[in-house]
């Protein structure tokens, strides 16, 4: 029997191998930590029994981690989805292992025009992606510093003197 603790090993033996970038190994593990917070011994001791529950399980993580967005415990979803399967394929026989030449994705910089296009605008709530919730007793402070250009912080209602000269350190670290 497959059991959930196999799929950090697998994740160990393919980034050694250079299936993974580190970066995705890390990412892998982590997504797994989360996960296996929620588990239960079954779970735990059956990988069919973890694959066979992983929409229950993804209600309960995303029921206790209110800090993460829908999308980044969507992204961890996917994540585990994505270890899964290559663990189905490949896990188990170190010939298949071998034989395993995964896509590489080479990414280039963005143009200033594919910048552009992507920019969000910032003139309501909404467009800020915050929940409704962070912006109770939030001061919201723009500042137009030039045509087409402007700052805007968010500030609590009851903002401390000290809290205040933090963020102007910060302001101040930017120009230097």
């Amino acid at each position: 029997m497959k059991k959930f603790e196999e799929i950090y090993d697998f994740i160990d033996r393919a980034e050694k191998s250079r299936k993974y970038p580190p970066n995705t190994a890390q990412g892998l593990r982590a997504a797994l930590r989360l996960f296996e917070a929620e588990i239960n011994e079954e779970e735990r001791g059956s990988l069919e029994k973890f694959t066979e529950n992983l929409d229950q399980i993804y209600q309960m993580v995303y029921s206790k981690n209110k800090t993460f967005s829908a999308g980044s415990l969507a992204t961890y979803k996917s994540r585990i989805l994505k270890v899964l399967s290559d663990y189905e394929k490949y896990g188990g026989d170190p010939v298949k292992m071998n034989s395993w030449s995964p896509k590489v994705i080479n990414r280039a910089p963005k143009t200033a025009k594919e910048k552009n296009s992507t920019k969000k605008t910032l003139d309501d709530k909404d467009s800020l992606d915050l929940p409704e919730s962070a912006l109770v007793n939030m001061n919201r402070v723009e500042l137009t510093l030039r045509p087409n250009t402007k700052a805007i912080i968010l500030v609590p209602s009851d903002l401390s003197k000290e809290e205040c000269q933090k963020i102007k350190n910060l302001l101040d670290s930017l120009t230097q």
